[in-house]
């Protein structure tokens, strides 16, 4: 059996990424014993770290060039080995990537392409909340009009899959947000609850047995109770219907201790919570802990897949 290996990109090489990415494997030096890793990215941003495989960028690159370049170049390589390696990446530049030639919003549409997956859902978690989003970067306006019945199931069969294969738990516990305040309150706040929302939900309860859904639940209250009960007693994934709906309690909850994951793609992907922070990049005071969280759980999830 192949060791299991941990890839990283540390993002671009202007950001804080680098920083957090050698931060974090020195940390991890226990955890990484028996696995093997590979850092897309140029090894003079890494001086003293031992027991690293590199694969080089191009010369004299841009950062934003070098950044979607090690992204293609890390998921080729995963590609190659799903069962044995992961992918984990530092924060790149939106603007810097597309100005180098590289049309996506980020990583999760750009990895998506990459990987020939019609359809991946955005996931960021912590200890607190696991949180997948029905609709991911787009404006506020637009988010009525892009939940659909197709999209509210997809996130959540990406998000059963992974409590399943990768949590291991045969019956997960899944809540649903609503959009409007109060959900509604009934058609009185919006109909979205109504005509979309319920409708699906009962549908995918009927089809997905194995599963307790519940909701939709009204947004402001939910996540104040759900972090009051026993950690046995959370649900394992909670859909959230837009962006800062979902995130910002996630972050809130440990933002230095939180990952970003894509679901729904044929590898496993992790990556911190937080940007490329350049105002604060080469001075040494970033936190790590995103990406020493991000690491760990990929070593966590790609153990599991490998025994299955």
């Amino acid at each position: 059996m192949k060791p299991l290996e941990i890839v990283i990109t540390p993002g671009d090489p202007e950001g804080i990424g680098p920083e957090v990415t050698r931060k974090a494997l020195r940390k991890l030096k226990v955890e990484l014993k028996n696995h093997p890793v590979t850092i897309v990215g140029s090894s003079k941003l890494f001086p003293g770290l031992s027991r690293i495989r590199f694969i080089e960028p191009p010369g004299r690159a841009s950062p934003g060039y070098q950044s979607g370049w090690a992204v293609e170049t890390a998921a080729r390589y995963v590609m190659e080995a799903p069962v044995s390696r992961a992918l984990v990446t530092g924060p790149i530049s939106k603007e810097r990537l597309k100005k180098a030639g590289f049309p996506y919003q980020g990583h999760t549409d750009f990895l998506a392409s990459l990987t020939s997956t019609r359809g991946v859902t955005m996931m960021l978690a912590n200890e607190t909340f696991r949180v997948c989003l029905v609709t991911n970067h787009c404006a506020l306006s637009e988010v009525s009009s892009k939940i659909t019945p197709a999209a509210i199931e997809g996130a959540f069969v990406h998000a059963r899959r992974f409590c399943q294969e990768l949590l291991g738990k045969k019956n997960p516990r899944i809540a649903v947000l609503g959009l409007n305040p109060h959900s509604g309150e009934a058609g009185l706040l919006g109909a979205e609850e109504l005509t979309v929302i319920r409708p699906t939900l009962k549908r995918l309860s009927t089809r997905y047995r194995d599963c307790t859904i519940t909701g939709p639940h009204p947004a402001d209250s939910f996540f104040a109770v759900e972090a009051g009960k026993k950690t046995t007693d959370r649900n394992d994934v909670i859909l959230a219907m837009y962006h800062d709906q979902g995130l910002i309690p996630v972050k809130l909850s440990g933002f230095s201790e939180s990952l970003n994951m894509t679901l729904g793609l044929p590898i496993i992907r992790t990556s911190v919570d937080h940007g490329t922070a350049f105002d604060i990049a080469g001075k040494n005071t970033a936190d790590a802990g995103s990406m020493i969280y991000a690491i760990g759980k990929a070593i966590q999830y790609l153990d599991r897949r490998s025994k299955e």
